[in-house]
């Protein structure tokens, strides 16, 4: 995999895994996995770095709780554009690089990375259709992952 399209990777995780209530311990597990998967154990620790700092983890620890919900109540209304207008964009990119296969490849990684916490909200089911349209994978396609992810029984 090409280190372009492994940052874009990276970059789309991080989008995804601070949704919501934030990233989780499983989803930095899956990453690491995910990361240590394509590289071995080369520039595994930088990519995991590259991670977490778009992910916004270890930000604003000085706050106190009640400071830290209004502050995530008002970051998640303000960074979603932001996020969105990003994900179109790394999406773009991987687009011109990729066969379809590799892009069906790409959204399995997602759902997975969703699957890590089992945390299937709102905000992050939205941005894995806006990369399964841009991706052009049919909504029956997307089912299918989605099922092939998700179900636990064979």
């Amino acid at each position: 995999m090409s280190e372009e399209i492994l940052n874009a990777l990276v970059q789309l995780f991080a989008i995804i895994a601070k949704q919501d209530e934030g990233v989780d311990e499983k989803e930095i597990q899956y990453v690491e996995n995910f990361l240590t998967q394509q590289l071995g154990n080369e520039n595994v620790a930088s990519y995991l770095a590259s991670f977490k700092q778009k992910a916004g983890i270890g930000e604003d620890a000085s706050k106190k709780p009640e400071e830290e919900q209004e502050g995530k109540k008002k970051k998640i209304k303000l960074t979603a554009v932001n996020d969105a207008v990003r994900v179109l964009g790394l999406c773009r990119k991987i687009n011109k690089t990729l066969n379809q296969k590799q892009k069906v490849v790409v959204l399995v990684r997602l759902f997975e990375l969703v699957n890590a916490d089992r945390n299937f909200s709102d905000q992050r089911m939205a941005i894995l259709n806006t990369v399964a349209e841009v991706f052009n994978i049919s909504k029956e396609e997307f089912k299918s992952i989605e099922t092939f992810v998700v179900e636990t029984d064979t």
